[in-house]
This record gives structure tokens, C-alpha cells and sequence, in this order.
């Protein structure tokens, strides 16, 4: 794949990058001058500050999108529009009515599409979706998740991280992301989102907050995250009407993941199994999807890192915001 690079502006590009070093970097596009030089001596593509010369250029395959969360639409659109293929990094927007915009263009479209979320590489959060979908602990009636880090806490989120003229908002929509696309993932439809948030570090963004949904099949779901704990590894909860999954641990941390499943699915006795998460495969990032896709062409839409999924957490984000305003 030959791609363009907007911008250089996400915590999570290099490392994003460091996945596909087989792709070829052709352009960096960025409006900040000395960002974009500084990204074009790291990644290899040349720097050019004119956007339309970057997407009317045939040899650019697709665009991989870095940039700030508030630039996502009009971003999209203009490679939509030259017909280049799109990874975005998550989440796609902040609106409902922005999302469906991007997917009205999208559908119109040959564009290929990819969302980051990267919760999904886990084998072991993948696990407990087939152990749902087998009955193994009954109807889902509750799963918690956090996913939660020492970012504000410790300072070491870079200081644009709090303006929300470039994120759109706080934790909730950056880290929160991942917890509310896997709730989706494991529980189905929600039908009813609320949040509390509360600012506790002092950047004038909400960096500790809670998301609670209800589902069409009654399951409740709550989606905690913050940037002001150093409690870090991720936790998830599913409770059945017949037992229990619990994974605890961060997907490609050293210490891998934990899973302790309780079943009395039979009627007859209960069984506790733990699984260490490291047995299982890993699934591949994102971005190497998308890669692939490009490569590919042959190779079906993925579903999971896809459009619908993408406007689906985009009406969840708002609806959260608009339902929970962060305190100090």
C-alpha cells in the first residue's frame, strides 16, 4: 500500500505506523509546517502543505488519518471525493449527524474504510464474545469495563490534549472509546446512554467518567475510564443469568491477560476454568486490516472496524455528552 499521512497530530501514530513497514509513506500532509517536516524526516513520505496535491496524486492509494478529532469530517470528505481509500484514527466524530454525512459520501462510494479500535485485537475479549454467543453463562444481564490510565494524573499527555477545539472532548471520547465499542461488541443495540463525568486534574477537560447503557436484550453495560488513576490494566466483567467472565490485563502488556470463567450452564454443578489470556492468538491491529483491504481488493469489508460500527460509537459519544457534563 502507498499512502498519504495526515498529519502527525495522534499520541498513537508512530506506533500505528511501526505495524505496516512494508507500506510505502509517499506524503505527509500537515498545515503546521515544522509538524509535518518533523513527520516526513520520521516516516519517510515528503511534506506538502497543499492537501489537493496529495489526493489528486494516483499513485496514493489511501490516507491514514491522524489528525485532530475536529478535522475528521472535512478530512474524509476530500479523500472520499478523490477516491481514496480511509484509516481513521477513533473516534470518526463527534455527532451523529456528522457520521451519517461521512457514510452518505462512503456509500457513494468504492472507498474502502477502516476504523481504529483497537480493543478488538484482543484474543481473549474475542473469546468471551463466542462464550456468550455459545450460552455459556446464559443471558448477559450486566458487563462492566474500564480501561483507565495515569495520563493527567502524572502529566504526560501531550498539552493539546485538553483542547477541545482539537479533541471534541475529554477522556470519555478518547480513552472511553474502547469501552464504548466493546459494550456494542458483547451486549448488541443499546437504546439508552447516560454519563457522568467530573474533572478532577484541572485542564479544563472531563478526565474521569462513567458511561452506563441499556440494551434491546435488557443487559445494563458500564463503561468507566479516566486519565487520573494509575490503576491501568484493563478490567472486564460479563455477568449471565448462568455464570460469569472476567478478563483482567491489557491486550500486548507483558503481563498479558486473565480470563475465569464460572458456568453452571447444565443445572447439575458449577465449573471454574482460568485461561491465560497469552494462549490465545492475537488478532491484527487495525491498521494491518486496512492494509490488507488495500492490498486486497479481492477481500470483503471488515464489519467490526467498519462504517456502521463507526457511526454507531460516534451517536454514543454524543449522547454521553450531552447527558453528562463534566464537574470539578
Amino acid at each position: 500500500m502507498k499512502y498519504a499521512l495526515l498529519t502527525d497530530w495522534h499520541v498513537h501514530t508512530a506506533g500505528f505506523l511501526s505495524k505496516i513497514p512494508n507500506d510505502q509513506c509517499l506524503y505527509v500532509w500537515d498545515s503546521k509546517e515544522e509538524r509535518g517536516l518533523a513527520a516526513s524526516q520520521k516516516y519517510g513520505g515528503k511534506y506538502e502543505r497543499d492537501l489537493e496535491k496529495v489526493l489528486s496524486d494516483p499513485e496514493v492509494d489511501g490516507v491514514i488519518i491522524e489528525a485532530a478529532t475536529t478535522t475528521h469530517k472535512e478530512l474524509i470528505l476530500a479523500a472520499i471525493a478523490h477516491g481514496k481509500h480511509i484509516f481513521v484514527d477513533k473516534p470518526m466524530s463527534t455527532t451523529k449527524e456528522d457520521a451519517l454525512a461521512i457514510k452518505a459520501a462512503l456509500d457513494a462510494s468504492d472507498c474502502r474504510f477502516v476504523l481504529s479500535l483497537e480493543s478488538l485485537i484482543s484474543g481473549s475479549y474475542r473469546f468471551a464474545k463466542e462464550e456468550i454467543d455459545k450460552g455459556t453463562i446464559g443471558a448477559v444481564v450486566s458487563v462492566y469495563f474500564r480501561r483507565a490510565h495515569a495520563g493527567v494524573l502524572q502529566n504526560w499527555l501531550p498539552d493539546y490534549w485538553y483542547d477541545v477545539n482539537q479533541t471534541g472532548g475529554g477522556v470519555t471520547l478518547d480513552l472511553g472509546c474502547h469501552g464504548l465499542a466493546l459494550l456494542p461488541y458483547l451486549c448488541g443495540k443499546p437504546t439508552t446512554i447516560k454519563a457522568i463525568m467530573t474533572e478532577i486534574g484541572g485542564k479544563g477537560i472531563d478526565d474521569n467518567s462513567t458511561t452506563m447503557m441499556e440494551f434491546e436484550n435488557k443487559a445494563i453495560g458500564t463503561a468507566y475510564t479516566s486519565f487520573v488513576t494509575t490503576t491501568s490494566d484493563n478490567y472486564l466483567e460479563i455477568i449471565g443469568q448462568k455464570g460469569s467472565i472476567v478478563i483482567l490485563g491489557s491486550p500486548g502488556s507483558k503481563s498479558g491477560e486473565t480470563i475465569m470463567i464460572q458456568s453452571d450452564h447444565d443445572k447439575t454443578y458449577e465449573t471454574k476454568t482460568t485461561i491465560d489470556g497469552a494462549t490465545l492468538a492475537p488478532y491484527p491491529y487495525p491498521i494491518e486490516v486496512f492494509s490488507d483491504l488495500i492490498d486486497h481488493p479481492e477481500l470483503p469489508d471488515n464489519q467490526e472496524y467498519g462504517i456502521d460500527v463507526a457511526v454507531e460509537l460516534s451517536h454514543i459519544i454524543e449522547q454521553a455528552y450531552l447527558s453528562g457534563k463534566a464537574t470539578g
